[in-house]
């Protein structure tokens, strides 16, 4: 009986108390990749797209800028070092495979190798093809559709516990961005 007791004094506890602890919004601590808006780099219109964790003030945040050249059927992004765009993606080349490491926001740098035509895997570039243990990778790039105007594609990662997410970048060609989409 005494041992009952103790129990309901200490889920009376538990719900008096309740009320005075703070808890923490977890997906605030899940990194998150998305399309974040377009600007102007060197009078070229491009898109920006955010790699890190949600912070309120986006400006803080860890970004890239993204360019889509429909044309030439490329995905590039900036190299503030350089001062010039660099290839992530080659739709054109069946045999595409990255030429060095990539370097996108807070996840670790990778090597690009195309699977399938519509599907790209995304390895270490250390020797051995692995990553060591807590990091936070991108897995694959998959195409999920391809226009003159848009081309939108899903990138597979996961945290530095191994869960695993998705975000969707929309890229435009502002070539074509008056131009109506074909589906």
């Amino acid at each position: 009986m005494e041992q009952i007791e103790k129990k309901i004094m200490i889920h009376i506890l538990i719900v008096c108390f309740i009320g005075n602890i703070k808890g923490q919004i977890l997906e605030f601590y899940e990194p998150i990749v998305v399309t974040y808006k377009s600007e102007l780099l060197n009078t070229e219109k491009i898109d920006v797209g955010i790699f890190d964790y949600f912070k309120q003030d986006t400006s803080k945040m860890k970004y890239e800028h993204l360019k889509y050249d429909s044309d030439k059927e490329i995905l590039y992004r900036y190299d503030e070092a350089n001062k010039i765009f660099k290839t992530i993606l080659c739709l054109k080349d069946q045999n595409f495979k990255s030429k060095e490491e990539i370097k996108l926001g807070i996840f670790d740098g990778f090597v690009l190798t195309r699977e399938s035509s519509n599907s790209f895997k995304a390895t270490s570039p250390y020797g051995d093809g692995r990553y060591p243990s807590h990091h936070k990778i991108i897995k694959s790039i998959d195409i999920l559709q391809k226009t003159k105007k848009r081309l939108i594609i899903r990138v597979n990662y996961e945290d530095e516990f191994e869960w695993k997410y998705f975000g969707i970048l929309v890229l435009t060609d502002y070539k074509y961005e008056n131009v109506e989409d074909e589906e």
